[in-house]
This record gives structure tokens, sequence and C-alpha cells, in this order.
């Protein structure tokens, strides 16, 4: 059942903080976690493979690997409980608040950067971003760039987080087309067999593997951010499209602190990467045989780094720190829910984006376990401590350099006695 965000029942609709756990025993869970077949959606199989998950006593159901799931199931999954956490677009939950309001998205992972327009090859077109090079204005060069789509077919997902893309590059360039839906893997194949002459993929393998085959990418978001006139009011504000997790809230707020842990598998994750880029040899098997892509380790970390590079624990202090940034969640999503309420698709009923959007919350109090830790482990390396002690401090250090300040706090406190 919804319930009404401008009816003063706030606490259900926000996350709520658990106190860490007394003693030092980390508590064994089981997370049902779903993942979406992304590149940017399936790197947590690193750490699946590398037993990270388990170091923190977190368990992955409901199969070894989780769950596959795709953009038409993945949100019935996390409402009916089947799933709890799942690899997530958040703003694909938006359109569940007609009717409930237990979709949360709990963390950000990356700022995709991969929605584009391709064209065949076999059209020799030439990109936007080329026209404005040779001195064209933004305005005439998106005409003149996609001149060629006017009355032919575009094909897109069946999803509507790609629509204030192609909306935007219908308005700003003046040209009309029909649209097509079908999945990824779908319009891959046809794109590989010639059949089809533009398309406006979801997935960043598949705009990767596609220009790797020469297709051109006459527009591409990055085009928007960098030359489309901004503001409150612009059609480019929605556009800002940020990965991360999505979950069930009712789990949430009764498994805080597994939350906590399992994020802190999903940092120390991206930052392993970020160090040694061989670790994407564990994910491009899995991620080639649930999105019908045929990269190698090499090409899923150029992809990655093309179309959504990965955010680390401090990009945070963008996410939810600084509201000047364009990345900030209360921008970027404040845009978003505007837009979702003026063409119906939310009920019109004061929504926020802390209303959807728990991760500003979670990331602020894994920060604040941060500087908690580093202040006792400070205050504890220069103390005689008894080996009891020295040895729970050593176990602080480890579950800081590894992420989970939950745990650096709690041993450095048993340390501190």
């Amino acid at each position: 059942m919804l319930t009404s965000f401008a009816d003063g029942a706030v606490a259900q609709n926000r996350f709520q903080p658990a106190e860490p756990e007394p003693g030092v025993e980390i508590p064994s869970a089981t997370v049902n976690f779903g993942m979406r077949p992304y590149a940017d959606n399936t790197f947590y199989v690193i750490a699946m493979k590398k037993g990270w998950f388990e170091e923190v006593g977190v368990t992955i159901g409901p199969d070894e690997l989780g769950m596959k799931v795709n953009d038409t199931n993945v949100n019935a999954l996390l409402l009916n409980g089947q799933l709890d956490l799942a690899s997530q677009y958040c703003p694909l939950m938006l359109p569940t608040y007609r009717s409930s309001d237990k979709l949360k998205c709990i963390a950000f992972t990356d700022t995709f950067l991969g929605a584009a327009i391709l064209a065949n090859p076999e059209l020799g077109l030439k990109p936007v971003s080329e026209y404005i090079e040779e001195g064209m204005s933004f305005e005439d060069a998106m005409a003149k760039g996609l001149a060629p789509l006017e009355g032919k077919t575009l094909i897109v997902p069946p999803v509507i987080s790609n629509r204030p893309f192609t909306d935007a590059a219908a308005e700003f360039s003046g040209v009309d087309w029909d649209i097509e839906v079908l999945e990824d893997a779908r319009s891959l194949v046809l794109a590989r067999s010639g059949q089809i002459d533009f398309v406006n993929p979801e997935g960043a393998p598949v705009v990767y593997t596609l220009m790797q085959a020469g297709w051109t990418r006459v527009l591409g978001i990055g085009d928007l951010f960098a030359h489309a006139p901004g503001g409150a009011g612009s059609s480019v504000a929605p556009l800002v499209a940020i990965v991360g997790v999505g979950a069930n809230a009712d789990y949430v707020n009764e498994n805080q602190n597994t939350v906590l842990r399992f994020l802190s598998v999903v940092w120390r994750t991206i930052d392993a990467v970020g160090k040694d880029p061989s670790l994407y040899e564990l994910q491009a098997p899995y991620l080639n045989s649930v999105a019908g892509t045929d990269l190698d380790a090499k090409g899923l970390e150029a992809t990655v780094a093309a179309l959504h590079p990965f955010a680390p624990f401090e990009d945070g202090e963008t996410y939810f720190r600084d509201p000047e940034s364009v990345l900030y969640y209360g921008n970027a999503w404040g845009a978003l829910i505007e837009e979702f309420t003026e063409k119906g698709i939310l009920p019109d009923e004061g929504m926020e984006p802390d209303d959807i959007v728990w991760a500003a919350s979670i990331w602020k109090q894994m920060s604040d376990y941060r500087v908690k830790s580093e202040e006792l482990i400070e205050a504890l390396e220069g103390e005689t401590l008894s080996d009891e002690a020295g040895k729970l401090l050593e176990q602080a250090k480890l579950h800081y350099e590894r992420f989970n300040y939950l745990d650096a706090y709690r041993f450095a406190a048993a340390a501190k006695g």
C-alpha cells in the first residue's frame, strides 16, 4: 500500500540506522541478490568468486552467484521478497510508486555514460560531436547529425529509463523517428546481421560491442552534458543516470548492519578492480553468458572506463554532500521525480528524493563509522595494549582497509575496552 508523502508518515519512508552489535562476532546472514545483465550490474561476481562476501558474514542467495534478473522482472522480485537486494538503475523503480513505496535505492556504484544512438556503419554517418568540432553550433550539429533518422526506426529497450535521452535528442534536433521496442540481446543479434540501421541500447556492453564492430555513435549522452543548455528546466537534467543497488525497504530496515557489510564488499570490489583490472577475468565469462557479449577482461575494463566508470567510496562526497554538483542526488533525483510526476508516471503527492534514495543516509552512516574507527585506531596505536587488545586492533585495521567501517569501529572499540 502506498503511503502519501505529505501525510507526515516520514519515518517509514526513511532509512532507520541500527546500533552496532555488541561484542566482536560478525553475524551470519543470507542476502538474496539479483543482477541485471550489464557490465556495471554484474561486477559483484568478482567478490562472490573471491569469497569477500563470506568474509563479512554474508552468504549470497538464492544461488551461488545470486539470481539472474532483467529489467522486466527485477522490481516484482524485490517487491514480493524473493530478492532482498539487486543491482539496479534505480529510476526504473519509480513507476512502482503508483502502488507501493517499498523499493529503495541504497547505493550508487557508477554514473552511466553509455546512453547512445548508434548507426549502422554501412550508412557512413558522422557523429554530432564531429560537427561541433568543426565549428557548428550545438543546435545545428544536432539537426545535421540526427537528420538521417527522420522517418526511420530507432530500436529502443523495453524500459522507460532511456526515454529521457532519446526524448532530449529529438527535442534538440527537431527530428522525428519511429521506435521499435526490443531487448538488448535481440537488438544485438539484428545489428550484427545488418538488419537494423539505428539502435539505442540500454547496456554498455552492447554499446561497446557495436562500436568495436564499427557502428557510429551518432550521439552520446556525454555530448549533451558537454554542449546542451543546462539549468533546472533543461531536458538534460533528468539524464544523469546513476546505477546502484535497489532494495526492499522492509528488508533494509530489519537488517541494517547486514546491508552495511554487503555494501562494504561493493566498495572493496570497486577499489580492487581499479588497482588490479585483471580481476575482470572473473566477471567476463558471467557477463557474456547473460548479455550475449563476447568481452575478455581487457574489453570489459575498456567498457567500464569508457561508458560507466565505477564510483569509489570517496565519490559519496560528490553524490551526497555537494549540492553544487550535477551528480548530487538531490538535483538529479529532484529532476527525475518532477518529470515522472508531470508525465503521470508518479502520483503528485509531494515525493522527495530521500523518499526513494536511502543511499545518502546509508553512505553518511558508513562515513561516520569511518571517521570514528580512524580516531580509535589512531589513538590505540599510541598505547601499550594487551595481546588480546592488540589482535583486536589488527582486525580493526583489516576491516578498515576492506571498507568495512562498521566492524572496524566495533573491533577498535573492543580493543579500547
